[in-house]
C-alpha cells in the first residue's frame, strides 16, 4: 500500500476558502479571499498532484508559538490547511525538504486588505526570512 505524504501549511495571509469563484459586486471580498486560496493551491500543484486537501480554517494565536518571520509579533490570525501528495521528496532541493515550495511561493502576489491582521510590507508571499508569512511542515503519513 502506497503512503500519502501529508503536509500542514500555516499562513498569515487570508486564504479563506469561500467557494466564491465568480465576480459578484456584493461579494468582492469573498472572491478575493478565494483567489488567495486558489493561488496557494496552484502554487502547490506546480510540483505535485494534490491527493487530499483539508482546509482547517483560521484561528487567532500568538505568532511567536509558530515559525513565522521575526518581524511579526503578538496575536494574529493564522490560516491553516493540510494536504497530501504521493511522492515524498518532490519539494526538496538539496538539504531543504521545502526548498522547491519556498522557490515557488517566493514573491508570488497576494491580495491584501481582507481579514488578515499581520500586514506584510508588500502584497507577496514570503516563505523565508524576517517577513516569512507562510510555511510548511511535513506531518504524519496517511
Amino acid at each position: 500500500m502506497d503512503l500519502l505524504h501529508r503536509y500542514t501549511v500555516h499562513t498569515l495571509i487570508d486564504i479563506t476558502k469561500t467557494g466564491v469563484v465568480n465576480y459578484i459586486k456584493d461579494h468582492e471580498k469573498e472572491r478575493n479571499q478565494q483567489r488567495n486560496w486558489e493561488t496557494v493551491l496552484q502554487l502547490l500543484s506546480l510540483r505535485a498532484q494534490l491527493i487530499y486537501v483539508d482546509y482547517i480554517g483560521v484561528q487567532t494565536a500568538n505568532v511567536e508559538d509558530f515559525s513565522f518571520g521575526i518581524n511579526y509579533k503578538g496575536e494574529h490570525k493564522i490560516w491553516t490547511f493540510n494536504f497530501a501528495i504521493e511522492h515524498e521528496e518532490v519539494f526538496a532541493i538539496q538539504h531543504d525538504r521545502y526548498g522547491a515550495l519556498k522557490q515557488d511561493f517566493r514573491l508570488s502576489p497576494i491580495i491584501l486588505g481582507l481579514d488578515e491582521t499581520a500586514k506584510p510590507g508588500i502584497p507577496l508571499f514570503h516563505p523565508s526570512g524576517p517577513n516569512k508569512n507562510i510555511y510548511f511542515i511535513q506531518t504524519k503519513n496517511i
